[in-house]
């Protein structure tokens, strides 16, 4: 197998290393991220094309865009679903009786997945996928139904859970997604980074997480790095692929 020199990410802000500044209150970047440090404590340059809120559907359309040219990478990570997997909170708030999707309904998401799997392994770029980090559901409810800074009221929590039937919901809700990922990555013989299991591995895996419940902090990072750099260790001794 050619040797893996440099990798492509394909993802959404976990992936981008977005975090949500309390003293500021606002989403920024960190200036290194866990996929940043694992890369350069394994010899790889880093081609790094996630995006916030990005899904897989997005995520389609810009590789389809990236693989017009030559891949300029051997490898990629692709990780997708959590934005997929969110709601719309306001019509959610506003009809709690109604019926309401996801941003990508699961199956969609799968096909997406399997149709993005194909297309970077047709170009002759070995994809491997992520299982989601897992969220903090009363941590993120809470941050997406608080009031705006201005002044305005936020949505209304208890047409929210009332539509919800529990707030853990969204934990296993988001899982659904993590768990197709996983199956995906079985279904299409591609190797599988479980970045979950390294967080749930952790006694308060909510400590490696932001206030707003579902983006790694810094510490977050930090693990993460851990997880890939001993992914792209093993990999390396296995086989599977030579760094």
């Amino acid at each position: 197998m050619t040797d893996v020199r440099s990798v492509t990410i394909w993802g959404d802000s976990v992936m981008k290393g977005v975090v949500y500044d309390e003293k500021r209150r606002k989403y920024t970047l960190l200036p290194e991220n866990g996929a940043d440090r694992a890369s350069r404590a394994l010899g790889l340059q880093l081609r790094n094309r996630a995006r916030m809120g990005c899904t897989v559907t997005k995520g389609l359309t810009i590789v389809k865009k990236d693989l017009t040219r030559e891949p300029e990478s051997e490898a990629a990570l692709i990780e997708f679903g959590g934005n997929d997997c969110d709601f719309d909170w306001s019509a959610v708030a506003a009809d709690p009786d109604g019926k309401h999707l996801p941003k990508t309904p699961l199956p969609a998401f799968v096909s997406q997945l399997h149709e993005l799997v194909r297309l970077v392994v047709q170009k002759g770029v070995r994809p491997v996928l992520l299982t989601l980090p897992p969220i903090h559901a009363e941590r993120y409810f809470a941050f997406f139904t608080r009031p705006g800074e201005n002044g305005t009221p936020g949505l209304d929590g208890d047409h929210i859970l009332k539509w919800l039937g529990d707030v853990q919901f969204i934990y296993r809700w988001h899982e659904r997604y993590s768990n197709a990922v996983a199956r995906v990555a079985e279904e299409c013989g591609c190797i599988l980074a479980d970045v979950r299991e390294a967080f749930l591995g952790e006694r308060h895996y909510e400590d490696l997480l932001c206030v707003d419940g579902i983006h790694p902090n810094d510490r977050g990072h930090a693990l993460m790095e851990q997880v890939l750099e001993n992914f792209g260790l093993t990999c390396r001794d296995k086989g599977l692929i030579a760094i």
